[in-house]
């Protein structure tokens, strides 16, 4: 009994070593991990288009975080339409913590030849540029290289100033759509032709679609038929007359048989000016607009106002701002347009969204759209049928319409994962 005592107090005692041999070996190991993400300095990206997870594996030499508050950099990318039909990525970073002192924007220009590989990968290096201008300092500074590739610098060189198109893009694009049920046939035929040319003094864009849709249905012996017609040609120019004010007009022709409208044309002068340099635009933006002019329209059946063509006289003053900041991004667009001839024929419209990081991981987001419809000129005289109501083949009689959109979203949990995992 007693030599049996002895050997259990002896594994025991070997237990109890090895287990604070295992104890302090999970210590050291967590203290080394937790020194090994303190040397890399956390980054938050917030890019809504973009390849957030091709970025996150290419960009391993920093740790990526999922909340702005908990990164010592934080990058915000928007993505913009520029001139060539491309686009144009503005990147905005901002330093904290021991990078407070320390602010960066950059900008990369694509056009509509690239891939989505090469753009992802042309963003990923302007990213590398960037944070070499916080991380200089640290240090990981000792494993930067930096290489330079003089043949694709030429390249482009050459490109920009041989430019035999004079800053003119060309875009062209088709779709046809046929689906088919035994009580249902539905076709769509869209075409388009966009024609654009914009520098810093000149904006002009020619726009020319064309739409035809076919729908057929059949019920208990009962067909019906609905088919929409829509053409449009579509010119907008605009000049520069300083770095806030901006002058043009707006003209085109077309017709569209859910607004009852065989044939139109108009043209409206407009003038804007902005509260904020146009410069700017991508961080903050402010700007009212005026628009005067007239118009001619035929239409295909008689309107409620006893006619089959009139000429309309309009003017419309809008206000549209948007802030993108770190904090999140309002926007909100206010238009109210009516007849010179006729100013109780009239129409007013509010859209309105914003979205705002509360605290961390939490973020909401609301949105609204209301418009007040009190000028349906091209409405056709007499009672809208069923087929009209339930296929929206025709415009149809209204006074408003409103919409309400809201969106909350709360994330937590680990605050560092590096980690990519594709599998199934």
């Amino acid at each position: 009994m007693k030599i049996l005592k002895i050997y259990f107090g002896i594994q025991l005692k070997n237990w109890s070593y090895k287990m604070k041999k295992v104890f302090i070996s999970i210590i050291l190991l967590i203290s080394f991990n937790l020194h090994a993400q303190k040397d890399l300095n956390s980054l938050y990206i917030k890019c809504d288009r973009c390849d957030n997870s091709f970025l996150k594996n290419e960009i391993n030499y920093v740790n990526h975080v999922r909340d702005q508050g908990l990164a010592d950099i934080q990058l915000f990318i928007y993505r913009n339409r520029n001139a060539n039909n491309g686009s144009r990525y503005s990147l905005d970073f901002i330093g904290k913590n021991k990078f407070s002192d320390k602010e960066l924007s950059l900008v990369l220009d694509t056009n509509p030849r690239l891939t989505r590989d090469e753009i992802r990968n042309a963003l990923k290096r302007k990213i590398d540029i960037g944070l070499v201008y916080f991380l200089i300092e640290s240090d990981i500074s000792n494993k930067i290289s930096i290489s330079y590739d003089s043949i694709i610098n030429n390249n482009e060189s050459y490109e920009s100033s041989s430019d035999k198109w004079k800053n003119w893009v060309f875009q062209t694009s088709g779709e046809a759509n046929f689906e088919s049920e035994t009580s249902r046939k539905q076709s769509n035929i869209e075409i388009a032709f966009d024609a654009d040319k914009v520098t810093d003094k000149i904006k002009l864009q020619i726009d020319l679609d064309f739409e035809r849709s076919n729908n057929e249905y059949e019920n208990n012996n009962n067909v019906f038929i609905s088919n929409r017609n829509r053409k449009l040609l579509n010119i907008k120019n605009v000049w520069s007359i300083n770095n806030k004010w901006s002058t043009g007009f707006i003209a085109g022709l077309g017709g569209d048989t859910y607004q009852n409208i065989d044939f139109r044309h108009w043209v409206q002068p407009a003038i804007e000016y902005s509260f904020f340099s146009y410069d700017e635009f991508v961080r903050r933006e402010m700007v009212i607009n005026y628009r005067i002019g007239y118009g001619y329209r035929n239409y295909i059946e008689e309107t409620i106002y006893n006619k089959l063509e009139e000429y309309v006289y309009v003017h419309q003053l809008g206000f549209e701002t948007r802030f993108r900041q770190p904090w999140g991004e309002i926007f909100t667009n206010v238009s109210a347009k009516s007849f010179i001839q006729d100013p109780s024929k009239n129409s007013f419209r509010l859209d309105s969204w914003f979205s705002i990081r509360v605290f961390e991981g939490l973020a909401i987001r609301l949105g609204g759209e209301i418009e007040l419809i009190r000028d349906q000129l091209s409405l056709p005289k007499g009672n809208a049928s069923i087929e009209d109501l339930l296929l929206q083949q025709k415009e149809i009689a209204t006074d408003f319409y409103s919409e309400i959109r809201i969106g909350l979203s709360y994330t937590f949990g680990s605050a560092f994962n590096n980690y990519l995992n594709s599998r199934l």
